[in-house]
């Protein structure tokens, strides 16, 4: 996770290790990820993203850790990724809603538009050997947690990408040799869909 944020940041990202863009390098060292793909689209400078993503965050460690390190970056665009780790973990529906209350009510009161991604069906479920009633029961995290997302966005104004919007991400090719993590195919591909989204938003709050 970053350091202290500086407070005219354009672009915070807040959520796990996808969204801290792991396994697609950046060039100078570290990781690159939608996160720095989706700025170089919006034209966001790299002194003007603040990436606070952790490895491992659930939505509570979002909210716990990550939130307070940027309040005070007051960005135009915040772009939430996370529940992946929550649903192979399990949560509880109505606490991780609270949760995303949370985000989204700290990015209205800032002004800041807040675009949430939706948690996609990983390959290791079918690479794995779990069993089929577990599999079963992260499968429904996934839609559950989606779910939460969406009624989130729609309660306070925010966007949410439909879900024939990202229909590739299916794709194996979007996805690294581990079956968790995107790979830089995928990760320019979901920097793709949500840079149109992105600029309407700060579009809007530019009116």
């Amino acid at each position: 996770m970053a350091g202290p944020p500086a407070a005219g940041a354009a672009l915070v990202v807040l959520g796990d290790s996808v969204a801290e863009g792991r396994d697609d390098p950046a060039p100078a060292g570290g990781w690159l990820g939608w996160a720095g793909r989706l700025a170089r689209r919006l034209g966001v400078a790299p002194g003007d993203l603040l990436n606070v993503s952790d490895a491992g965050a659930t939505i509570e460690d979002v909210v716990r850790d990550q939130l307070p390190a940027v309040r005070a970056a007051r960005p135009r665009l915040a772009v939430l990724g996370c529940g992946m780790n929550d649903a192979l973990t399990g949560f509880e529906p109505a606490a991780a809603g609270a949760r995303l209350d949370e985000v989204h009510r700290w990015a209205r009161d800032a002004g800041t538009g807040l675009l949430a991604i939706p948690v996609p069906r990983p390959p290791l479920l079918e690479r794995s050997p779990i069993s089929q009633f577990r599999k079963k029961r992260v499968l429904q995290r996934i839609a559950v947690f989606n779910a939460e997302l969406e009624r989130a966005a729609r309660d306070f104004g925010m966007a949410f990408p439909a879900r024939e919007t990202v229909t590739r991400i299916a794709d194996p090719a979007m996805w690294s040799g581990d079956g968790i993590h995107l790979s830089p195919a995928g990760h320019d591909y979901v920097a793709e869909v949500m840079a149109e989204l992105a600029a309407e938003l700060l579009g809007e709050r530019a009116n």
